[in-house]
């Protein structure tokens, strides 16, 4: 039986600093001492904590940013679960995807910290925290939905000597916490719109799933289901309504091109299109989840034949299939695109590419397979990035580069240019959320 949900939504059209914070009518107010007590229980391995507001039109740049979250809450609760969002990060890891929940809309909780360098965690290697930016003016701000949000900015400040996992662990939850409580003040009253998300099977139509798999090689680069990182998972079927409801948590903050955000994980574009598609043109079957990355070709193989046959039991006609990842996750990728199509099962996937600086050089991915003629491009990766110069800057006032070179600190509201987009929040996201087109050559 098809889980059902219904999604209520309460535009935030103006953000507001009060006495007490309060829902009305579009207008979130905010009390930024009400905040601090809500993250205190969840940061003791946080030095301070302040906030700061960025509204649509503002020609600025957002640096240092980790998660972005989608602010929602359940309207009900059993007795002693503690809540029903994003399950199993504050509160017991109930199924989510049925009831009611309340979501503002149009407003974000994004967190910003320019976390420790050091050599002594998982921020040494390659799992560091890169810079991630948000440009929310000129050509660069269609990477991501967040130059047209309103986004309550967290700015952290850690408590110096920890490990990763202690910092990781205690943005996440504050920055929930938060978001959850924001989105509770719209308890009792009326939604403006709302949508009800029921993929019960309709007779006669081809049955299609969403292939989604996601980044996890440890501290900086995890994605949680149900509160734990998905390192040890086997492909595991979920209703649509699990993602749509905080089942899935990102993060990956280490390598911010191809970053999924947990408010892209709660509002996917491809998932969402999917939904609109069930009951006229497809049978929208699930989510069929796992990890991508896996860390040989053995894992890689039985990864993806264990979705191509989970495909077949569901009676796939086809898949859409989406990563999280460098060009290591290619190969997951390509596998399992292989598997499916040598059992009848049609396979779509997106992927970013490689290509050079105009991308036309040299090998577009890392892997290829024959079956793999159904190719959506997210954007190159490779290609110069030419930032323009803002009248702001949020989360920090210098960038934190070349890490390998002893760091280079420049201004945050300078012009720059990166040799690629690994530093663009969303540059090379294979989520499906992009305004940027491609041109034939």
């Amino acid at each position: 039986m098809a889980l059902k949900l219904t999604r209520r939504y309460y535009p935030v059209n103006e953000l507001r600093e009060g006495a007490v914070c309060a829902y009305d009518n579009g207008i979130l107010t905010v009390n930024y001492d009400e905040l601090l007590d809500i993250a205190k229980p969840h940061g003791k391995n946080i030095e301070r904590l302040w906030f700061e507001v960025y509204r649509p039109g503002e020609n600025a740049r957002i640096v240092h940013v980790l998660d972005t979250i989608q602010p929602m809450v359940k309207t009900e609760a059993p007795e002693g679960w503690g809540g029903m969002e994003y399950p199993g990060i504050l509160n017991y890891p109930y199924t989510a995807g049925s009831g009611a929940t309340n979501l503002l809309e149009g407003f974000t909780v994004m967190e910003c910290a320019a976390l420790p360098w050091d050599e002594s965690s998982a921020s040494s290697g390659l799992l560091y925290v890169r810079d991630a930016v948000i440009q929310t003016s000129g050509f660069y701000r269609n990477y991501t939905p967040f130059a047209d949000t309103i986004n309550l900015i967290l700015n952290f400040e850690v408590v110096g000597g920890k490990s990763s996992e202690e910092y990781d662990n205690d943005i996440r939850k504050s920055s929930i916490a938060i978001a959850t409580f924001l989105a509770g003040l719209t308890l009792g009253k009326s939604p403006a719109r709302e949508e009800v998300f029921d993929n019960t099977p309709v007779d006669g139509l081809p049955n299609v799933a969403l292939v989604w798999m996601c980044q996890n090689q440890g501290v900086y680069s995890n994605t949680l289901l149900y509160g734990l990182p998905i390192n040890d998972i086997v492909p595991t079927l979920l209703e649509p309504n699990e993602m749509l409801d905080g089942a899935v948590v990102g993060g990956n903050i280490a390598w911010p091109a191809f970053k999924i955000p947990t408010w892209i994980h709660a509002n996917g574009p491809i998932l969402m299109d999917l939904y609109r598609r069930h009951g006229t043109e497809i049978n929208f079957k699930g989510v069929m989840f796992a990890r991508s990355h896996q860390p040989s070709n053995w894992h890689k193989d039985r990864c993806s034949q264990m979705i191509a046959k989970m495909a077949a039991q569901l009676d796939c006609q086809g898949l859409i299939m989406q990563w999280e990842g460098g060009g290591n996750a290619a190969i997951d990728g390509m596998l399992t695109v292989q598997n499916a199509e040598r059992r009848g099962i049609k396979c779509s996937l997106l992927t970013f590419e490689f290509g050079g600086k105009d991308g036309t050089e040299g090998q577009l991915l890392v892997d290829d397979v024959p079956e793999a003629d159904a190719v959506v491009s997210t954007g190159s990766w490779e290609r110069k990035v030419s930032l323009e110069a803002v009248d702001i800057a949020y989360g920090g006032d210098c960038l934190r580069l070349e890490r390998e070179r002893g760091g280079k600190f420049p201004d945050a509201c300078e012009a720059i240019e990166f040799e690629t987009n690994v530093h663009m929040y969303m540059g090379g996201n294979q989520s499906g959320y992009s305004r940027i087109t491609a041109h034939a050559y």
